[in-house]
């Protein structure tokens, strides 16, 4: 989609966050199971992610700072991702 839409000057952006701390995660947010992993998996986070670290990505992402990326996805996961 970036490379057919780029002519038109359309950026493709994605950003894909991992639990976060909203109403629909609050069994989550209270299960020490979860909290337990979470750290284990999320080494990076002193807390769970928030709302706020979503949308100041978004933001990002909006503004003229982030006008050559395209095509790609943005993780939000305090390094989830690349933990072992």
């Amino acid at each position: 989609m970036a490379a057919y839409y780029s002519p038109h000057q359309i950026r493709i952006k994605s950003i894909a966050p991992a639990l976060v701390r909203t109403p629909m995660s609050a069994r989550a947010q209270h299960d020490a199971e979860i909290l337990d992993y979470l750290k284990l998996k999320q080494p990076l986070a002193e807390r769970m992610i928030e709302a706020e670290d979503v949308a100041r990505t978004s933001l990002f992402l909006l503004g003229d700072e982030s006008r050559m990326i395209t095509g790609d996805v943005i993780t939000i996961d305090a390094v989830w991702g690349v933990s072992g």
